[in-house]
Order: structure tokens, then C-alpha cells, then sequence
């Protein structure tokens, strides 16, 4: 396997070298190998620290359950090309082929938490390579870097224009933002989105031919709406905002965020229904994230979930997967993975066995949160909170591992590099003021989104890479030109 592994990565390595689709005008030609090899060395390091932190022996949770759970989906097509096609794209009803091909999965069966389930879309995504990756981590990881690449060099091309620095170290440094160089070289959700969000820029900003910015377009919403929809809403809410500022108050900034609230304010005190239902998803993202952190246990009844926070577990009776009620409790009937109300319960005991659905012990980074509770005013109370959660913890003090300080040192220089960018300011021109106010309403609204339902620093960390990306991008834009110094060649 290993064998095989490293022959999918010499062909990965010899096309990004002599590919010109991915040559980048005016850098070495040897600096998306290179690029492509880092990347690779990031993914192995992630999987290391996995078998490390968890003590299995084995890539763990999310990564590991992504493709464990695309396998059982790759082996319905050797049963049936038509089951896995239909599941592949979610095609007619599809609950008989899930109880039929996939019960014993997690993810998968996990129901909808919104329209679009980016669990599923990894799966699927995973399935498909699946065909050629022999079940091995390591093909699958080297197809994720590969497509890091491509969404390098997106990056490049969308931003560099912005930036006055030289073209080497613009690439570098975009490469290399730690979050963003980490997360989007692991198995998860990340380097899908990331691809999604740097092809529809791309598209957007950086395509002048029609057929190809429809093509980048088009491949870029549909990536960044399969994986973390609510990234890409954070997206389209900056750029309808810098819509407006560049054709219709650009000389008014303080104008355009007055007539954005005054109109937000209106719609919401006429139609009520159109914040009633983001409120109540946020709430239940937060319910859901606070399950997690907390630790706790979902059990399946006949006909709905029940669940258990970790105090009650001296209440209950455990044998082997399924659990008995001892001592009358107080429980939440939910289905799991829904965004419905969950509806408190009081059991009395019985005989009967739950069998066990979902069991977490906790996260060690878990920090409590104020319920939203359904409350638009408590969501607006709650903004300080959810960026300082989401945009500067964690802080010595907090739980979790050591690797806390790693996160911890990233966000100092973050804020460090964006007060020296401030201070050696160049004087802007339009286009770049725009993109500045684009990048920050989106790092913004992420930051808050994140920081309202979210309650495990460790996933914090992950989940903010696009937001910390923006702003890195923001202290490019901003800097003057760095002039490097000349070595003089000494010769003898």
C-alpha cells in the first residue's frame, strides 16, 4: 500500500511540475512541486497527531469516519451500479437504499441538519476516489494536497494584483498561513470548501473570458455550498454588501452599513419569520456543538431520540450497545441531526433497552456559551462573546491540549502582522479599499457565526481558517513594498 501510495504522489508531483495548467506567470516552475510536497508533509504530520492525541493507532474521528463511511458507500456499486448512483446524487427517494447498504454508517444516517448535508458531500467525494485509492489514507490525502494546489493557485491569481510585494513572497506567504495550510491538508471538510470559495472568486474577480468565468463560477458555488453552506452565505452576504458601497454609496461608507441596518431592521419588524428561522437554526447549532462539548449520550427510542447529559449516566443501566432507565430523569426527545425544537421529557424507569445511537465523552477544549435560546435580542447581546471566542481565544488559561498554544501563537501574529501592515500603510486605490471592506464584512460575519455556535475551542480553530485567511490577505493589501537587499556575489 505504502508502495502504491508513493507512485500516486510521484504522478501527482511530475504534473504539478510540467502541467502548465498549473504553472503561475512569473514564479519557478518547480514551485508548485514544491508547494504540492509541503503540503503532503502538513497532511502526514495531522495524521501523526491523530494517533497521537487519541492513543488508536489509527487516523480518528471526523477523517476517519469520512472514509470508513465513503468505502461501505464505494462497495454499493459493486452490488449495485444503479444504488450507488442514485445515493452518489441523492437521486429519488433514497431512505430504502440507506437502511438497505449503509445502517451501519454514522455520518450518512445522521438525517439532514439543514437542505444541504456536507457530511454526506464529503462521503460521496471520497467514495469516488475510493475507485482508485486501494482503501489507502494516503492516496486519498495525496488527491486532497493535489487539489490544495489548484486552490494555491487561485489564491495567488485572486489576490496578487492587490498586493505590492514581490511575486515570491506573495505566494509564500498566502501558502503558507498556518490554519489555512493545515486544514486544507486533511481529509475533511476543508479543502473542498476551500476549493469552492478560490474557484468562484476566481471566477468572479479573476476570468475575463465568459465560458470561463461561467465554469469557475458556477463549479465554485456549487463546491462552496456543498461544504459548509454557511462559509458561502458569509460570502454572498460581503459581496451584496460591497455590491452596494461600489455602485451606490462608495464615497459613503458609514451611509452604506446605515442603510444595510436601517433596511435589515425594517424587514425584520415587518416579515419576523425571516429572522425567527436563522435564530432558531443558530440556537440549534449551539445545542447541538454544546451536546459535543459537553459529552453526552443519544439513545434510539420506537419513534424519536432521547438524550442524556454525562450526570445522568448513574441513572441509566449500560449493556453492551444499548442502555435501561434505572431512576425517574429528566431527558430531551430530539431527532438527531434535525432542527427541530427538542422537547424535555420526564422518563420513569423500565425495563426496556434504548439501543445507544451516539455516545461523546467531551471535549477537553470546551468553553461554556450563552443560550441563544431562540432569542434574536439575547443573539445580539451575545456579539462581544462570539468574537472574542471565535476571533481571539484561545487564552493561556484555557482547556485543551498543548496544542492550544500553537492556535493561540497564530492569532497573536495575526493581529501583530495587521498592526504593522496599519502602521506601514500605503496610500490605496479604489479597487483595493473595496477589496479590504469585502475581506472584513466576510471575516466578520464568520467570526460571528462560528463564535455564536460553537463552544469547543479546538473546533473554533478549524472552523475559522477562511475568516483568519481575510485578514492575513487584508495586511498584504495594506503593506507598503517590502525592499529586500541584494546579496553582492564575492568572487574568489
Amino acid at each position: 500500500m505504502i508502495v502504491y501510495a508513493l507512485f500516486i504522489y510521484t504522478c501527482l508531483l511530475i504534473l504539478s511540475r510540467y502541467l502548465t495548467i498549473f504553472h503561475v506567470s512569473g514564479l519557478p516552475k518547480w514551485t508548485m512541486p514544491v508547494a504540492f510536497s509541503i503540503k503532503m508533509l502538513i497532511g502526514i504530520l495531522l495524521f501523526i497527531l491523530h494517533i497521537q492525541t487519541y492513543g488508536i493507532g489509527e487516523l480518528s474521528h471526523d477523517g476517519e469516519t469520512f472514509l470508513r463511511e465513503a468505502s461501505y458507500l464505494n462497495q454499493v456499486f459493486f452490488t449495485s451500479p444503479k444504488d450507488y448512483f442514485q445515493l452518489l446524487f441523492g437521486i429519488g427517494d433514497t431512505k430504502k437504499l440507506i437502511t438497505e447498504h449503509l445502517h451501519m454508517t454514522q455520518y450518512w444516517s445522521a438525517g439532514d441538519l439543514t437542505l444541504i448535508n456536507d457530511s454526506r458531500n464529503t462521503i460521496r467525494f471520497h467514495s469516488v476516489i475510493h475507485f482508485i485509492s486501494g482503501n489507502s489514507h494516503y492516496v486519498h490525502l495525496s488527491v486532497i494536497c493535489f487539489i490544495g494546489l489548484l486552490s494555491v493557485k487561485n489564491v495567488y491569481l485572486i489576490f496578487s494584483p492587490y498586493i505590492q510585494q514581490s511575486k515570491t513572497f506573495t505566494f509564500w506567504v498566502l501558502f503558507l498561513v498556518p490554519s489555512t495550510l493545515f486544514w486544507t491538508s486533511s481529509l475533511l471538510k476543508e479543502p473542498l470548501l476551500f476549493l469552492g470559495l478560490t474557484f468562484l472568486l476566481r471566477g468572479i474577480i479573476v476570468e475575463k473570458n465568459s465560458t470561463k468565468r461561467s465554469l469557475f463560477s458556477v463549479f465554485g458555488i456549487l463546491f462552496a455550498l456543498s461544504f459548509k453552506p454557511y462559509v458561502f452565505a458569509c460570502l454572498l452576504v460581503a459581496f451584496i454588501f460591497l455590491a452596494s458601497y461600489q455602485y451606490l454609496f462608495r464615497k459613503y461608507a458609514a451611509l452604506t452599513a446605515g442603510v444595510f441596518f436601517v433596511l435589515a431592521t425594517t424587514l425584520f419588524l415587518l416579515f419576523p419569520s425571516l429572522v425567527e428561522r436563522p435564530v432558531h437554526y443558530l440556537t440549534r447549532k449551539q445545542f447541538d456543538f454544546e451536546n459535543v462539548g459537553k459529552g453526552g449520550l443519544h439513545v434510539v427510542s420506537d419513534s424519536c431520540f432521547y438524550y442524556f447529559e454525562p450526570h445522568q449516566y448513574t441513572n441509566l443501566a449500560f449493556h453492551g450497545d444499548s442502555v435501561k432507565l434505572l431512576r425517574t430523569t429528566d431527558a430531551l426527545i430530539l431527532q438527531f441531526g434535525s432542527i427541530q425544537k427538542p422537547i424535555p421529557i420526564h422518563l420513569l424507569p423500565s425495563t426496556q433497552k434504548w439501543k445507544i445511537y451516539y455516545q461523546e465523552a467531551g471535549c477537553r477544549s470546551y468553553i461554556p456559551t450563552t443560550p441563544i435560546q431562540n432569542s434574536t435580542l439575547q443573539l445580539l447581546k451575545n456579539i462581544p462573546e462570539a468574537l472574542i471566542n471565535s476571533a481571539i481565544r484561545p487564552f493561556p488559561s484555557d482547556p485543551g491540549s498543548n496544542l492550544k498554544y500553537l492556535s493561540l501563537l497564530e492569532v497573536w501574529l495575526i493581529f501583530a502582522f495587521l498592526l504593522f501592515a496599519l502602521a506601514r500603510r500605503r496610500k490605496l486605490a479604489e479597487n483595493e479599499k473595496s477589496a479590504i471592506l469585502g475581506l472584513l464584512v466576510f471575516a466578520m460575519l464568520l467570526f460571528l457565526v462560528i463564535g455564536w455556535t460553537t463552544p469547543v475551542l479546538g473546533a473554533i480553530t478549524r472552523y475559522r481558517f477562511p475568516a483568519q485567511f481575510a485578514l492575513i490577505v487584508v495586511g498584504l493589501i495594506l503593506l507598503k513594498p517590502i525592499k529586500w537587499k541584494k546579496t553582492k556575489n564575492i568572487s574568489l
